[in-house]
């Protein structure tokens, strides 16, 4: 396609190719983020049309905390080959946040870092979801991490999700809805540490009010999953909720229940997922959902890292996020009692 006139800037061309600004702001960086159709559209539009970003690692005239803010920082993708809920919904707005700073930054993926460590000398900070996983940083170079739990460097802050209130909010809401047993769903190779404390404090949580609860771990490849639902819903009590860790075993739950034909006599109120992701409101009717307001800690991850930057020097911060309870039936968000 020829387009008639030289787009201005990404808000011009993201118009004639009716698509957002971030999305051609993430093609023109060879954003894992994006499908390669997707992204090879937009790049091959922008060629044919003469645009020419002066850099998608964008330097303005902006200044942070009163100082000029220079210098590349490394988005770092887990290019595990699968869809990632929690990434997906934190890194498209960390590089909306940096770039409004005016501070560079290129996406790249940890395969390659692994591969060629030396990289990291050409950035001067790090943003990065959930542990680095073989990654090994310099002990002082700044950096921020959305969740995770490995041991943090004296210049790298964290934020991550209070995992004791969404198990105050999960056993909450199961308690309400008269669950008389329950259990926690999650994925093994999704918990990457012994006794996370999503699962183990939910399992304590609900034994002290009374309820009995036991795990539910299934493996990627799962075959036996639904019937071992089968099985558990049958082995008891049947006023029994569920916990899921996050989306994707929110969705393996809830694909289970409908499988059985049970989804309506459970959901929403005794099914219960921690994360509000799209693919859970496809389900009808829809699970109780814990919002962890990724978009929110994405924000805040942007503003530690302006404040790493301006305070190298500083100790290392770890903030925890509270989430909120989301019932669709009332599209209202209640806060932990």
């Amino acid at each position: 396609m020829t387009l008639c006139r030289k787009p201005r800037n990404l808000n011009d061309l993201a118009r004639q190719l009716n698509v957002t600004a971030a999305t051609v702001s993430l093609a023109l960086r060879n954003s894992p983020l994006l499908s390669a159709e997707v992204g090879e559209r937009i790049r091959r539009t922008a060629a044919e049309s003469g645009f020419s970003p002066r850099s998608y690692t964008r330097r303005t005239k902006e200044k942070a905390a009163g100082k000029p803010v220079t210098g590349a920082v490394m988005l770092l993708m887990n290019d595990h080959g699968e869809e990632d809920p929690v990434r997906d919904g934190i890194m498209p707005v960390v590089s909306q946040g940096l770039s409004r700073y005016g501070i560079e930054h290129r996406y790249v993926n940890r395969s390659l870092l692994l591969e060629k460590p030396e990289l990291l000398s050409e950035f001067r900070a790090i943003v990065f979801c959930n542990d680095l996983q073989g990654v090994r940083l310099p002990e002082k170079f700044p950096g921020v991490q959305v969740f995770g739990w490995d041991p943090r460097g004296e210049a790298l802050d964290r934020i991550t999700a209070n995992d004791d209130e969404v198990v105050s909010l999960a056993s909450g809401q199961l308690r309400r809805a008269g669950v008389t047993r329950a259990a926690v769903v999650w994925q093994r190779n999704m918990v990457q540490i012994p006794d996370h404390p999503r699962i183990s404090l939910f399992l304590s949580r609900m034994k002290a009010l009374g309820i009995q609860a036991e795990p539910m771990p299934f493996d990627r490849e799962d075959p036996d999953f639904t019937e071992r639902m089968r099985n558990l819903i049958e082995s008891g009590d049947e006023r029994i909720g569920f916990f899921g860790f996050n989306a994707l075993c929110g969705v393996k739950l809830c694909c289970a229940l409908e499988s059985l034909g049970l989804l309506r006599k459970y959901s929403p109120d005794r099914v219960v997922v921690c994360d509000k992701s799209l693919m859970l409101r496809g389900f009808f009717p829809c699970p109780v959902m814990i919002d962890l307001n990724l978009s929110v800690m994405a924000e805040r991850a942007v503003e530690m890292l302006v404040w790493r930057l301006a305070n190298p020097e500083a100790p290392g911060v770890l903030m925890l996020q509270t989430p909120r309870l989301l019932d669709l039936r009332t599209e209202q968000f209640q806060k932990l009692k």
